[in-house]
């Protein structure tokens, strides 16, 4: 490898350009999963923390000590950022509780005495729109003035969270502590995607620092020439091709499967699907 500093420059730069041309398509896809489900500050500080857990790993591995000032030359974060991750001992693995705006709500309903029912200690049955005890307080309160009290109230409505009481004046009741943003089946579904995402890229990063013996097997196959008034039979003729295909990977599977579950044992997969730089589910729809 040539030690030329403007070869290296060169080498960098050319790195730079093609992940800035990618990663946006990767983080759209990923927040188009995401979107209502966790906020954007949620999700900002979720991505410091990882930086930060990241860049920590790669200095030692690298035999460097990982201080605050090389892990925020590292980042791009300040030092009282890095310091405050570190010392808060945030792991990029979980996701506070009060990840979207509607359960912060949920939470100061359920918590605050000046939105409680005084007999009972639950939460009140709030008038929607005034001051004092009222939905619309509460949605001050927990979200701000950014987000209209109607746009909370439908979206905690299609969530089944709360309901209207009608009467002289419409009230709002909690009947649920938690808030939904998605389906189960959505829900579960987007879990999987991400899962998946994450196992193709270890098997990206594991053949980045691997030699040749040792790389995964990581191949694609596509083409630029697909008639749209095809696609539908082009999907149909894959789905065959990989279900006939995902038979032999489970027998392949099953044949190198430990008969019980013990400590040490490794975690291992393949993934089948098929992909489109297109919005294919509105395209099949279509057609």
């Amino acid at each position: 490898m040539s030690s030329n500093p403007q070869h290296i420059r060169h080498e960098m730069m050319i790195e730079n350009n093609a992940v800035h041309q990618v990663l946006p398509l990767l983080f759209r896809k990923i927040v188009r999963l995401v979107i209502g489900t966790i906020s954007f500050p949620v999700f900002a500080e979720l991505l410091k923390s990882i930086y930060v857990d990241e860049a920590k790993r790669k200095l030692m591995n690298s035999g460097s000590k990982p201080t605050n000032s090389a892990l925020a030359l590292f980042t791009g974060l300040d030092t009282r950022v890095v310091s405050t991750i570190l010392k808060n001992n945030q792991t990029p693995n979980s996701i506070p509780a009060a990840a979207n705006p509607e359960n912060e709500l949920i939470d100061i309903w359920n918590s605050d005495v000046s939105f409680q029912d005084l007999e009972t200690g639950e939460p009140a049955i709030l008038p929607i729109e005034g001051k004092g005890r009222t939905f619309q307080s509460l949605v001050l309160r927990a979200i701000g003035r950014n987000i209209t009290v109607k746009t909370v109230l439908d979206r905690l409505l299609a969530g089944g969270t709360v309901q209207i009481v009608q009467g002289d004046i419409p009230r709002v009741k909690l009947i649920s502590k938690f808030y939904n943003p998605i389906s189960s089946d959505n829900a579960k579904s987007t879990e999987i995607g991400l899962l998946e995402s994450s196992r193709v890229l270890s098997a990206v990063l594991h053949n980045m620092h691997s030699d040749n013996v040792h790389r995964v097997p990581q191949q694609g196959r596509w083409t630029y020439r697909l008639d749209p008034n095809n696609y539908k039979l082009f999907r149909s003729e894959v789905r065959m091709l990989l279900e006939k295909q995902i038979k032999e990977g489970d027998a392949l599977l099953e044949k190198f499967e430990e008969p019980q579950k013990q400590s040490g044992q490794l975690t291992v997969g393949i993934g089948w699907y098929q992909w489109g730089d297109h919005d294919s589910e509105n395209l099949g729809d279509k057609i």
